[in-house]
């Protein structure tokens, strides 16, 4: 870097590519005319027209990092463009899609993790001549964990795709307006191992009488040490570590008066160590952090429920952190400041994020990536669309070991960097005290509060996904949680009714999720029988309550809320329509020998099927095993949208003709739209029937 910090904005390879605004404008039709128009599908049997292949003239993937400690994938992405995003603020945007993958085995095999995503919108304030907006997705994930000692590290890859989700367990689809990126990552490991495989290691054979005597099944933990400079300077002899590096905390800590030792203490605190006249330059740097160790390479905001701050930290070397896996390592930290009066001073400190980071003998070439992330609450800076776009700076400061203080937002760190970006914060009013804004993951302004069905522009709260495609109404189902922001010193309690009239109260056990990624129990009072409202950083996802609702009812939500003396200061009651219901589904053959009955090869199987329900997704019908090839063997309808007459249903066949000898089971499988347990989509039933092909 040049300066002490460094603004985002756009790349010059966007000079050397096109916009093509028409096609971007007619995106989905011309999808439906020809899925293949843009040449991004390998082997597909229409010929592309206009091909486009990752092109990054909108969007782009900028980062992608992971937080061993917390398990959560973070991408960065930049918006580049003031149009092309389907409409401005007011509007629905078009959805920026992230697919993510893990690899156990360097790249020849991946693991699809899921997708996520955020909503993108025309803003030119934030986008013209050189800036860019910067956006961010989390995904939580459960990579596989090895012993301490062990290689630490698997490869990470993601999607970008704009307004066209990547199809899941494909890691090489191509996007056509996004791109792919691939990172190495660090799984923070086991610390705990088995006696067993100690005494393998050790190459000790154990006598009878103690094999008999000893619990060989209980794990023994390692000793997580916290090395010190003396310790690291043996460790990393010989390794081109500098003294200002490992001796970092106890060089710094005494000249800036924060520890007790005089010289003489320090001297001996570290024997032979040579301490530079210059240490005074290298430890507080006017221009430049030193970024040979680690680098801040992106920050942006994931504009999900809960607002998150996301910073990507690029780790380049594979020693000078401190102490491996199974050790405490050392920190990375990142504090945040949002400029929100746009007088430049960056004068509000949002809060310092972290992750722990450790030496890595077999690092490769690229390094390894990190991410932190901070949850923010953003609300007090909403404003309403019609008012134009809330644009903030940001600025980031990486400083490794040593968190930088709130009040220090111009501070050039010794080791770490400084970013800076501009944010969207989302168009709205404050969320309004004592009221539920989101029910059963649906932002209540989604719900029609006359049926309890999703209205057709519903959205996740948390990944701003539809719940269906199609924008058709949907219930709810399962575990519903109620969610709503905080009113400090104030109680509530959630009832459920069906009729209005006799209410239930909802207290199940909370487990809530704070600023640091850690759970913890809430429980309703014993004797009031109201909970308290946490701290948004004590509660981040601002959980109120969790039904776990039962039958099919239009039913009543109602939240009460209390001052500290016990007097109802609000109420705020919605409507939501359960469906606690399963499809029903049914197959048959009804030709030649019927069920389970042989057929020549060649002949035309058919019968008939049932897939009902009152909020019908889709229904499928399928031949197993897929043993045939591509387009042989398919029943017909293959597929549907809508119910089936009663039984005995609608009917169904099948073309024999080049199917391979075998035993199959023709399957229907009928799904619902209901949104079970607040985060997906869909009961599912199946039905079968089985055939012999001679």
């Amino acid at each position: 870097m040049s300066s002490s910090s460094k603004a985002a904005s756009k790349k010059p390879h966007l000079a050397e590519q096109k916009a093509f605004p028409k096609e971007r404008g007619a995106f989905k039709a011309l999808l439906l005319t020809n899925p293949n128009y843009f040449g991004n599908l390998n082997n597909a049997a229409f010929e592309p027209v206009l091909p486009i292949q990752q092109s990054t003239f909108y969007e782009e993937l900028g980062c992608l990092g992971y937080h061993p400690q917390q398990e959560r994938l973070e991408a960065v992405v930049y918006v580049y463009q003031p149009t092309g995003y389907g409409s401005g603020i007011c509007g629905q945007g078009t959805p920026e899609y992230v697919r993510f993958y893990l690899s156990y085995d360097n790249g020849a095999t991946w693991q699809d993790q899921g997708i996520a995503g955020f909503q993108a919108y025309d803003i030119p304030q934030g986008t013209q001549g050189p800036k860019r907006l910067e956006y961010a997705v989390s995904l939580a994930v459960n990579p596989l964990r090895k012993f301490c000692l062990s290689d630490p590290l698997i490869k990470a890859r993601a999607i970008l795709s704009w307004n066209n989700p990547p199809p899941p367990n494909q890691p090489h689809w191509i996007p056509i307006w996004g791109n792919v990126r691939e990172v190495n990552i660090l799984v923070e490991p086991f610390r705990l191992i088995p006696v067993l495989d100690i005494l393998d290691l050790a190459k000790v054979e154990l006598s009878p009488s103690l094999k008999s005597a000893l619990d060989l099944s209980t794990p023994v933990p390692t000793k997580l040490n916290n090395l010190g400079a003396v310790e690291l300077a043996a460790l990393y002899k010989g390794k081109d570590i500098p003294v200002h590096r490992f001796a970092f905390k106890e060089i710094s800590g005494f000249l800036q008066g924060t520890t007790s030792l005089n010289a003489e203490a320090l001297t001996a605190v570290l024997p032979g160590i040579q301490i530079k006249p210059d240490i005074l330059d290298i430890l507080f740097p006017q221009t430049d952090g030193n970024t040979s160790f680690e680098e801040l390479t992106c920050i942006g905001l994931d504009p999900n429920q809960p607002d998150t701050l996301v910073g990507v930290i690029h780790v380049k070397k594979p020693s000078g952190y401190s102490g491996n896996p199974c050790s405490q390592g050392s920190t990375e930290y990142v504090t945040f400041w949002g400029d929100f009066n746009g007088n430049g001073t960056f004068e509000t400190c949002l809060g310092t994020a972290s992750v722990q980071v450790y030496d890595v003998t077999k690092i490769p070439d690229d390094g390894v990536h990190y991410a932190v992330r901070l949850p923010v609450d953003l609300n007090p800076y909403r404003k309403p669309c019609t008012e134009g776009p809330r644009l903030v700076r940001i600025r980031a400061i990486l400083s490794w070991n040593q968190p930088v203080a709130c009040a220090d937002s111009n501070k050039v760190p010794t080791w770490g960097n400084r970013e800076e970006t501009v944010i969207h914060i989302a168009s709205g009013t404050s969320s309004p005290t004592g009221k539920i804004a989101i029910l059963g993951g649906i932002p209540v302004g989604k719900i029609d509060n006359f049926s309890g069905l999703t209205t057709p522009t519903a959205v996740f709260a948390t990944n701003n996904f539809p719940p269906d495609s199609l924008g058709r109404p949907c219930p709810f189902a399962g575990r519903v949680t109620v969610q709503g922001a905080p009113i400090l010193g104030h109680t509530y309690v959630v009832e459920v009714s069906t009729n209005g009239v006799s209410w239930e109260k909802v207290l199940t056990d909370l487990w809530v999720t704070d600023q640091n990624g850690n759970l913890s129990l809430h429980q309703a009072n014993p004797a009031t029988q109201r909970f308290s409202y946490l701290p948004f950083q004590q509660n981040v996802n601002s959980v109120l309550a969790q039904w776990d609702s039962s039958g099919d009812a239009l039913s009543f939500v109602r939240l009460s809320v209390f001052d500290a003396a016990s007097n109802l200061v609000g109420v705020d009651v919605h409507r939501i329509q359960l469906d606690n219901t399963w499809p029903q589904a049914t197959i048959d053959i009804t030709s030649g020998a019927g069920n389970c009955g042989k057929f020549s090869a060649g002949v035309t199987i058919s019968g008939t099927f049932v897939a009902t329900d009152t909020y019908l997704g889709s229904y499928s019908l399928g031949v197993e095993p897929a043993v045939n090839p591509p387009g042989v063997g398919v029943p017909t309808p293959s597929s549907g949208l809508s119910n089936t007459a009663p039984a005995p249903g609608n009917a169904w066949s099948l073309n024999t003709t080049g199917m391979k000898p075998c035993g199959y089971v023709v399957r229907v499988v009928a799904t619902d739209r209901a949104i079970v347990n607040s985060q997906s989509v869909g009961h599912q039933s199946a039905s079968s029937v089985g055939l012999c092909l001679e």
